[in-house]
């Protein structure tokens, strides 16, 4: 699943390459030819890229005018958004939008881009924008991110709704997935099943502050483990602290807390110190490592391209996915890894 560091940092790179041009657009496998038609109709030229969570908004119209027509991308599972300043390869069956350079050289495109996801809609800022976002929770790598909501989302939770639930719920806050709901909790050392009701402001702000820092970092790096060498709870038998790791079924996906770090205890009382809130958004951190060198580090760590899967793509990273074919590179194991977690998964599963 792409998750909301993985759509930011395509958005950063797409504001480089494709904001401020003019593009001819079509739909390979058709299945996104209305919405094609109507960005050539509004004039092809791509004046700006939003990133809500993992929802990013491509705002098409004419260079100076207002936005005519806006594209709605949700990656999924498996979608990409490839940049090609070189030679672009074919497209495939799950190409939904091409975008061409209309400027050319030697009559060749200067720049395309192709894009397949699981979801591509197409509307006006009222129709589509505003209505999507009206129903998301703040994103912590969002300039404008407001961290009271998601405090009174916890606050407001009647139901005993618990916090694991919470992180998933994209109405609470935006952009997080299941391995960084494992990891964040880890670290803020909260049980997953611990009511959302019964945590302190303070507590709260530690977790919000530690979503921030930890999706900051795999905004950076372009990893979902950061600057770590690998998990530290999420899909391990021992977490890094020694613990034992326990995993469970929550909402259909799997969840693992360390039995040593992470206790529950819904009755506890609220505790009234606070903590300062860490500042949100990516703006002000600099150039993040490029996205072939993201893709090579995965590959000789033993990270994996599915583990966090990678939705921005360019000629470095084609080319690198093709050196790898080459030299039959086999991936060595994660560090703290457990090498047979899927196998026990299955097991339980009775796969």
């Amino acid at each position: 699943m792409v998750e909301g560091d993985g759509c930011h940092r395509v958005a950063a790179e797409h504001r480089k390459w494709l904001v401020g041009r003019r593009f001819k657009a079509t739909s390979p496998n058709k299945r996104f030819a209305a919405g094609a038609r109507l960005i050539m109709k509004a004039g092809g030229f791509l004046q700006k890229i939003e990133v809500h969570g993992k929802n990013m908004f491509y705002f098409f119209g004419k260079k100076g005018g207002k936005s005519g027509v806006v594209m709605h991308v949700h990656f999924g599972m498996a979608g990409a958004f490839a940049v090609y300043k070189e030679e672009a390869p074919e497209t495939t069956p799950s190409t939904r939008l091409r975008l061409e350079d209309v400027e050319t050289t030697g009559g060749k495109p200067r720049l395309c881009a192709h894009l397949s996801a699981m979801t591509v809609e197409h509307g006006t800022v009222s129709s589509l924008y505003a209505r999507v976002i009206a129903k998301l929770g703040p994103d912590p790598l969002r300039e404008d991110a407001e961290p009271s909501r998601f405090l009174a989302f916890c606050a407001a939770q009647k139901s005993n709704k618990n916090i694991g639930a919470v992180l998933m719920d994209q109405s609470a806050l935006a952009g997080v997935g299941n391995i960084y709901r494992t990891e964040t909790l880890y670290e803020a050392g909260i049980h997953p099943e611990q009511p959302a009701n019964t945590l302190s402001v303070a507590e709260l702000t530690k977790l919000w502050n530690i979503i921030v820092k930890q999706m900051q970092d795999g905004f950076k790096t372009g990893s979902i483990w950061g600057k770590k060498s690998g998990p530290q709870c999420y899909d391990r038998s021992n977490s890094a602290c020694g613990g034992t790791v326990k995993e469970w079924t929550m909402g259909g996906r799997n969840v693992f807390a360390c039995s040593k770090r992470q206790q529950l205890d819904a009755r506890r009382q609220p505790t009234a110190q606070t903590e300062a809130i860490a500042r949100s958004g990516t703006k002000h951190m600099g150039r993040m490592v490029p996205a072939a060198a993201a893709e090579d580090k995965k590959r000789r760590s033993g990270e994996g391209l599915a583990v966090q899967h990678v939705a921005l793509k360019d000629d470095k990273t084609l080319a690198g996915v093709r050196a790898a074919k080459a030299a039959g590179r086999k991936r060595p194991p994660l560090a703290g890894a457990n090498p047979s977690a899927k196998r026990v998964r299955a097991a339980k599963l009775g796969a």
